[in-house]
């Protein structure tokens, strides 16, 4: 058994969070941590969600605590504007986790700015501060900061997810705890990242127009190179294992995903298999161009060209390796509609009628 420890995510819908919670102990391995975000009046994070009172929050707390699962609070914004560092602003976040920690025994918050580290840690000395992937911890020298201000827990940028040398070192050199993000389908050294999480932490706040600009950029990408796919940082179900020597415990993207989506993709990782379509369970721009465009790979077929250890020895030179644009040739589909999606687009009932190769050969006229 691998005893590897998640932490999944809430997407404001009770009852998958309910299921979720039923899969506390699966497969030998466990559910450790819920995470969402905090009332984003006092904080954006990754997502927008909606928007959620302190009662509801303490409601979600109460429920999880039930089943002996932990909970971490998101407050890892990545511009909250220029009154950011004013004090009443800091002494507000600091009163609102002082009264989750004291009053609910709130274990874990996340924090992508270190300046905000230093403070929580001083004022909350046993409270487990992780830092966020939105960090972009991607050398020693960032981690070493983060670990100095405060944090107990370290989420790397998921750039150097298949750097194994790279997360050793860090692990070796901070004492931290390490925790990979295993499905968030951004590409590779993404330039419109911090673009793209600085205007979601100002959306709660700010009367914003609808759409999204950056993530068409990245479709754009990847739809005129499909090797994107593959040099995307993620990690399939079948490979946690492999990072045995660096960590036991990883991260599920998903908060804004619908309940199909969540339990499907929590079932995976903790079942550390999935037979079917890889980008059914990734997040981020490779989901969305899946949905858009049909897109399929077949996950077990990754096993057949040994990917986790080609990925995990390249050397980042591109210009001198087909690896990943021989992948593309070779094992990209289109135009495939899995069950799997017709359920994310709330048609399970569509679904449910068809077999798995009418799905597959047929329903992406839908």
């Amino acid at each position: 058994m691998s005893n590897l420890q998640f932490e999944v995510p809430y997407n404001n819908q009770r009852d998958t969070l309910e299921e979720l919670l039923e899969l506390k102990e699966h497969n030998g391995n466990t559910i450790r941590e819920i995470y969402l975000n905090a009332p984003q009046h006092f904080s954006g994070s990754g997502r927008v969600m909606p928007g959620t009172s302190c009662k509801q929050l303490i409601d979600v707390i109460k429920l999880v605590h039930g089943f002996g699962v932990r909970i971490n609070l998101l407050f890892n914004s990545t511009c909250e504007g220029a009154g950011w560092y004013q004090p009443e602003t800091v002494n507000k976040t600091l009163e609102f986790i002082r009264l989750l920690h004291h009053e609910y025994e709130l274990e874990t918050v996340t924090i992508a700015n270190p300046v905000y580290i230093r403070y929580i840690r001083k004022a909350f000395p046993d409270l487990e501060i992780c830092s966020s992937v939105l960090a972009d911890i991607d050398c020693l020298q960032k981690a070493l900061i983060h670990r100095n201000a405060g944090a107990d827990v370290i989420i790397p940028d998921v750039n150097i997810n298949r750097n194994l040398g790279l997360l050793k070192k860090i692990k070796e050199a901070t004492g931290a705890q390490l925790k990979l993000m295993v499905n968030e389908g951004c590409i590779h050294h993404c330039p419109w990242r911090k673009f793209q999480f600085n205007h979601i932490s100002h959306q709660p706040k700010e009367i914003l127009e609808k759409g999204d600009a950056i993530f068409n950029e990245c479709q754009n990408v990847i739809s005129k190179d499909p090797s994107q796919i593959f040099k995307s940082g993620w990690i399939r179900p079948e490979d946690l294992n492999k990072y045995a020597g660096i960590t036991t415990h990883f991260k599920i993207v998903g908060r804004d995903k619908p309940k199909s989506y969540a339990l499907r993709t929590v079932k995976a990782y903790m079942e550390e298999s999935w037979d079917g379509d890889l980008l059914d369970i990734l997040c981020a721009s490779l989901n969305t161009y899946t949905m858009t465009n049909g897109v399929y790979v077949d996950n077990k077929k990754l096993e057949s060209v040994s990917f986790f250890e080609n990925v995990t020895e390249c050397d980042q030179k591109c210009e001198d390796c087909s690896f990943c644009s021989k992948l593309a040739k070779e094992m990209v589909r289109y135009g495939v509609m899995t069950r799997a999606k017709l359920e994310d687009f709330g048609l399970k009932e569509m679904a449910d009628k068809l077999d798995e190769q009418y799905i597959e050969e047929k329903a992406n006229r839908y």
